[in-house]
């Protein structure tokens, strides 16, 4: 009975799982639409806003604006097509000299570091060059 008993939990199960057919629905065409937003942190602040509108063929166009943290609107217009996402600041923030220094700095080094890595490649191509049983790579 208790054999009789599993048998058929396993055919209920087996029935059921066939039963259960995944369907795939086809990707539906884009559609066009418009929405715009205002919002703030504080009732009556206002301190961000979107739109953004979509033509139906895929093209979206749209622009958001936000207070930055030191308290300048900043505004992106925007347009997502079929070459990707492509974002226009009204303003651009510019690099204080702390930030332009420390960019410097990282292009320096990373100048010195290219250049490193070039002389040791250059370095071990002539040692191959000099002997054919040299290995290319090595501890040093």
């Amino acid at each position: 009975m208790k054999h009789f008993t599993a048998v058929l939990t396993l055919m209920g199960l087996a029935v059921s799982a066939a039963q259960l057919i995944v369907t795939e629905e086809a990707p539906q065409p884009p559609h066009p639409y418009s929405f715009s937003y205002a919002a703030g942190r504080a009732p009556g602040h206002v301190d961000r806003v979107h739109s953004e509108t979509s033509d139906g063929s895929g093209v979206v166009k749209g622009q958001y604006s936000y207070v930055d943290p030191r308290f300048k609107v900043r505004t992106v217009d925007y347009v997502a097509d079929a070459h990707g996402f492509h974002a226009q600041l009204s303003d651009p923030v510019r690099d204080t000299p702390t930030v332009a220094a420390a960019k410097q700095r990282h292009h320096d080094l990373f100048a010195r570091i290219a250049a490193d890595h070039a002389r040791i490649a250059a370095e071990r191509a002539q040692d191959a060059l000099e002997d054919p049983n040299h290995l290319l790579v090595q501890n040093k």
